[in-house]
């Protein structure tokens, strides 16, 4: 004998309620994947630059505890790094955060980083080919590429129909735009200029008597027959304690751990996602409860003719799944379209992979569990002859 689908029936007879029922559960999944995505952006946006390095192995300053951290090592020290037998080759990188600043004509100067390193050496996973193909103008004193997510407030038109060179003043000292690339944002950092190392002693002579002695990351590739842990142990001897090796996803997790862990920031969206999670358990608490409630006479009269408490537990969290179901899809859906516009808006990288996004989904199908777990306990407490 077939069995009536008493879950499905309970939760669908009323249209409307079960268009409430979903626009309430896809609010907590939107509140959950953008408090998720945000926190993900903060990590995403701030190693990006180090993923689209192409190396091994990266060299810095010990004391330099996050990537927008101005502190600084020897360049000799990676020139012996060059000497050891693992190492292919070496690319000093020099980066500028607080003193580039950035203005077009009497606008305001702007912090803004600035990377620099020998052009004739490949550095970055160039997939849009923007940064070999202007390679020859960038040699060219006072020449740069833009990222074209950087912040409007810039001055500088970025925009697919942009027309180039552009003009503005790089610490007080005339620069050409002569087109753009593509990075992002950070929380530290509202935008990048790409230049060649000959550019170093025109706009930052202060850093040295001779610029380039001071290095702020050494690039480091190791010949394919190398092995990279034997290697990172054995240059970390080699150099000694004024600067750290670590291989290129080490560092990457150092980077996101430091701040998720020793800021603010990590812990505010984690509060944020488990604040959307109890949104969501009160309001899937609600659409249950109500049904369980409407219906409370018909249970107990299921109650009555024999059905245990198990059969019960079983309709309520069938409904319960099916409100996470009917819930996740539009909350998803939305989602995405949100992450698209936070990412124009914002210029920081909102992804959404396929592991964020069965996170997401796993947290929703336990919210609406416990929420019907929770909205059972009238049901199962409640001797059926006081029903009638």
């Amino acid at each position: 004998m077939k069995r009536t689908p008493l879950a499905w029936k309970n939760l669908t007879h009323d249209k409307r309620r079960l268009v409430l029922a979903t626009a309430g559960i896809a609010f907590a999944v939107m509140l959950m994947f953008q408090q998720r995505g945000f926190r993900h952006a903060l990590f995403d946006s701030t190693v990006e630059v180090v993923q689209l390095i192409d190396c091994d192995l990266i060299v810095f300053n010990t004391n330099r505890f996050t990537i927008s951290n101005e502190v600084r090592f020897r360049r000799d020290l990676l020139d012996i790094a060059a000497s050891h037998s693992s190492v292919e080759a070496t690319i000093p990188l020099y980066m500028e955060n607080l003193a580039a600043r950035l203005r077009v004509a009497e606008g305001r100067a702007r912090p803004i980083r600035v990377l620099m390193w020998d052009l004739n050496q490949d550095l970055f996973d160039d997939s849009s080919g923007e940064i070999n193909k202007r390679k020859a103008d960038l040699n060219k004193p006072g020449t740069a590429l833009m990222d074209e997510l950087s912040r409007e407030a810039y001055g500088f038109d970025l925009g697919t129909q942009a027309r180039f060179p552009q003009f503005g003043e790089l610490s007080r000292k005339q620069v050409e735009v002569i087109g753009r690339f593509r990075l992002g944002r950070d929380f530290a950092h509202d935008g990048t200029l790409i230049m060649s190392l000959e550019n170093l002693e025109r706009y930052f002579a202060y850093r040295a008597l001779d610029p380039r002695s001071v290095v702020d990351y050494g690039i480091i590739r190791l010949r394919p027959e190398a092995d990279p842990q034997m290697a990172v142990t054995e240059l970390r001897q080699i150099l000694g304690n004024q600067v750290q090796v670590m291989a290129k996803q080490e560092f990457v997790d150092r980077e996101i751990n430091f701040w998720s862990r020793s800021t603010p920031i990590g812990v505010i969206f984690n509060i944020g996602m488990a604040l959307g999670f109890v949104v969501g358990v009160i309001i899937c608490y609600q659409i249950l409860a109500n049904d369980i409630a409407e219906h409370m006479s018909e249970f107990a009269t299921l109650k009555a003719m024999g059905y245990s408490n198990r059969y019960f537990i079983g309709v309520v969290i069938r409904q319960a799944v099916y409100l996470s179901l009917f819930g996740f899809i539009p909350g998803l859906l939305l989602s995405c379209g949100l992450f698209w516009f936070n990412s124009s808006v914002t210029g920081l990288l909102m992804r959404l992979s396929w592991d964020r996004v069965a996170l997401i989904f796993g947290l929703t199908l336990v919210m609406c569990v416990v929420s019907g777990l929770l909205a059972l306990r009238k049901l199962i407490q409640t001797d059926p002859a006081s029903l009638f």
